[in-house]
Order: C-alpha cells, then sequence, then structure tokens
C-alpha cells in the first residue's frame, strides 16, 4: 500500500508541475471547449450518417452563401415575386367556400348541389393513372355493381365482428385469396397468413411498413430500422419512416424506372428491415427483383 500511495503522490507532484506553467482561467476553458469540439462533431458525423454526405455538404453550402451580404434578401426578395404572381391576375378557387357550419340544415337540396359540383370535375374516366383504374359511365356497368355494393355496407363497422359478420367473411375471403396470389398454399410458408382490408394504398404502406419493422424487431432485434426505396418510390413511404421512426434511404432509378441494385446493396446493413421495389403504374418495366432478392439482410 505504501508504494501504491507513493506512486500516486508522485503522479500527483509531477501532473501539478506541468500544469503550473498555464494559467489557471485556461485550464478551466480548455476542457470545456474540447467537451464542445466533441459533441459538435458527434452532432456532424450523426447528421451526416442520417442524411448522407452528399446533401450534408449542398445544405452547408446553402445555409453558408445566404451569410454573404445582400444573398439571402435577393432570396427572399424572388421568393416574394412568386408568391405575388401566384396570387394575382387570377380569381381564387376558394371564393364562395364554405367556411362555417350552417346554421340550417342544407336539406334534399343538397344532392343537386353534389351534383351540380360534381360536375365541374375533369372528365376523367379511362384517363387518369394513378387515381382510378376503371372507364365507363358511373350509372351501368362496373361503376354501377360497385355502386350498390358501397351502399350496402356504406354503414357497417367490421370492428364489431358478431353484428357484420357478413363484411367480416368477406373480408377474411379477400384476404386469404389475396395470399394464395402470392405463395400461402406453398408448403415452405407453412400455412400462417394474416392481413386485414384497408382504406387505399397509402394504409396499405403504412401498414407494411409497420409490419415489416415490428416482425424485424422480434425475429433480428432490430431497435434502429432502416428501409431502402427507389427515388420514384409512393409518398407514403416517407411518410412511414417519419411516423414509425424508421431512417430512410433513396437509390436513384435507371431510364426504365428500375432501381440501382449496386445502391440497395451499398446501404444495406444489419439494421435494414425493407427493401422497396419499384413498380411505375401503367409502364411496363418492374425492378430486377431476383437480383435483388439475393441481397443478404
Amino acid at each position: 500500500m505504501e508504494e501504491i500511495s507513493s506512486f500516486l503522490i508522485k503522479i500527483r507532484t509531477t501532473t501539478n508541475s506541468f500544469l503550473s506553467q498555464y494559467e489557471p482561467l485556461l485550464l478551466l476553458i480548455t476542457p470545456l471547449l474540447v467537451l464542445f469540439f466533441t459533441f459538435n462533431l458527434q452532432s456532424f458525423f450523426n447528421f451526416v450518417q442520417d442524411k448522407g454526405l452528399k446533401p450534408t455538404l449542398i445544405g452547408f453550402f446553402m445555409t453558408s452563401i445566404k451569410f454573404i451580404p445582400g444573398v439571402n434578401n435577393h432570396i427572399e426578395a424572388e421568393k416574394q415575386k412568386v408568391v405575388d404572381k401566384l396570387q394575382s391576375g387570377s380569381k381564387s378557387k376558394r371564393d364562395g367556400w364554405m367556411t362555417e357550419l350552417p346554421k340550417a340544415g342544407l336539406g334534399g337540396g343538397v344532392i343537386e348541389k353534389l351534383r351540380d359540383e360534381k360536375g365541374n370535375d375533369v372528365v376523367w374516366q379511362g384517363k387518369c393513372s394513378g387515381t382510378v383504374y376503371i372507364g365507363g359511365s358511373e350509372s351501368e356497368g362496373h361503376f354501377s355493381v360497385i355502386n350498390e355494393a358501397y351502399t350496402m355496407f356504406s354503414h357497417t363497422n367490421p370492428l364489431h365482428q358478431d353484428v357484420f359478420q357478413s363484411v367480416v367473411r368477406f373480408e377474411g375471403e379477400v384476404v386469404a385469396m389475396t395470399a394464395a396470389l402470392l405463395g400461402s398454399k406453398e408448403k415452405a410458408c407453412g400455412g400462417e397468413i394474416c392481413g386485414n382490408m384497408t382504406s387505399g394504398g397509402t394504409e396499405s404502406i403504412l401498414l407494411a411498413v409497420k409490419s415489416s419493422r415490428d416482425y424485424m424487431k422480434t425475429k433480428k432485434g432490430i431497435t434502429k430500422p432502416e428501409m431502402i426505396i427507389p427515388e420514384s418510390a409512393h409518398s407514403a413511404y416517407d411518410k412511414a419512416a417519419q411516423y414509425f421512426n424508421i431512417k430512410l434511404w433513396r437509390v436513384p432509378v435507371n431510364k426504365e424506372y428500375q432501381a440501382d441494385v449496386k445502391a440497395i446493396r451499398r446501404f444495406i446493413n444489419k439494421n435494414t428491415i425493407l427493401v422497396c421495389f419499384n413498380y411505375i403504374v401503367l409502364l411496363p418495366p418492374i425492378d430486377c427483383i431476383p437480383e435483388i432478392i439475393k441481397l443478404d439482410y
């Protein structure tokens, strides 16, 4: 013990002798500056890791250039010109819109009003990509069947399975048929499937991303999930990334709108929970799925 105590005293004496040549204020400030620099450096690396090097450099350049005298004022002036141009020379489409609940009900005449407003819509049947995919008259054929079926079940709620048993059955059948298309009958699948009907494409994507996040957390223990999508992927993936706290990586697409497989390979890591295949509605090419599914993640 005496040897240890003597050794510690010697270290203290040597240290005090070395530091005595510096100002006390400098000795106080230096550790604080080191901590401040280290914190900011770590924040910078985390930002680069999250956003990527190129976006970080571009953002830094765009922010820095605004400090040049007159540049920021010029940018704001140009932005105001655009706003003024948009707001002038045309009547607002919102003129005449209701902004408060009416004091009295609109009565049966509201149906005619709705019909008149609908008449202002663009003729879209058979002409809208990415919106609806059936053409023809709304009063006959497939449209008529859909409208009648929707009217029959518009006031049902499948959460109450004991009440709306028909809707529960229809949902189960649709899930089973969809699963069969994806190979649920194969032995490797094990016959275990689940699913539910959604309100549209956005909700479908949100639930698919959430399911993948939860599955990978359970199976692989991933707590900092990341997913990779093509630049042309649906905006719902951006929403899902924000809702479910998932880091999002975008990869470029070629002239045929196929995702860059090499770029996907670079972004795949131990935290990858999902890779999005690219599909452009009404365009023939689909991503190089065989090449992508071979990637290990």
